[in-house]
């Protein structure tokens, strides 16, 4: 990967997923043309070899369309995500076959097929079950951030959460832009 790919992709990185990297988050993802990387499969191999030892994994969705999707998780959040009673059942409702997270990663890439978009897929972004119901059944929301709010009970937090969320973006891009590279943004203090 040369020195303006790996750029454009930590710039990308930095304003998509500092929230993940930094360990606030159990996932994010982003979209780019497949132009933008004609070898975006070298590239997630390069990072996961850089994330490992953070317990961090990138999956490339979609790798056969125009427009791909990069989605970054902690393999262990997601795991702990998946074994939540409420979780689990609401996603094999859907079809999802929670006994493995590569199965249901293979089953929300499908689901990205039928509707870009999946409603579900708030949940492997780490979305709380409460507020993925509350969009999809089109209740009014109490706040957004990172993504819309439904329990009244809980704004406090997740304004507390989209508050950190956008410190860490902004602290991220900052680095990048003065030349930090993302394995050192990730080792410094919040």
């Amino acid at each position: 990967m040369c020195k303006t790919e790996q750029y454009q992709f930590e710039e990308l990185l930095a304003y998509h997923c500092a929230p993940t990297l930094k360990g606030y988050k159990i996932a994010n993802m982003f979209h780019v043309s497949r132009t933008l990387f004609p070898c975006a499969e070298e590239i997630i191999l390069e990072y996961n070899e850089k994330f490992r030892q953070k317990g961090l994994t990138f999956r490339i969705l979609q790798a056969e369309r125009p427009r791909i999707t990069f989605y970054l998780y902690s393999i262990d959040s997601f795991i702990k995500i998946l074994k939540q009673e409420k979780i689990r059942v609401f996603l094999e409702r859907l079809g999802y076959p929670t006994h493995s997270p590569t199965a249901c990663l293979d089953f929300l890439e499908k689901r990205m097929e039928e509707a870009t978009y999946p409603h579900e897929i708030g949940i492997f972004l780490g979305y709380p079950l409460e507020d993925v119901l509350g969009f999809i059944q089109n209740k009014p929301c109490c706040c957004m951030g990172a993504w819309k709010v439904y329990d009244q009970n809980s704004v406090t937090r997740c304004k507390e959460l989209f508050s950190l969320f956008e410190y860490v973006r902004n602290q991220f891009i900052r680095g990048v832009e003065n030349g930090c590279r993302i394995e050192q943004l990730m080792e410094t203090q919040a």
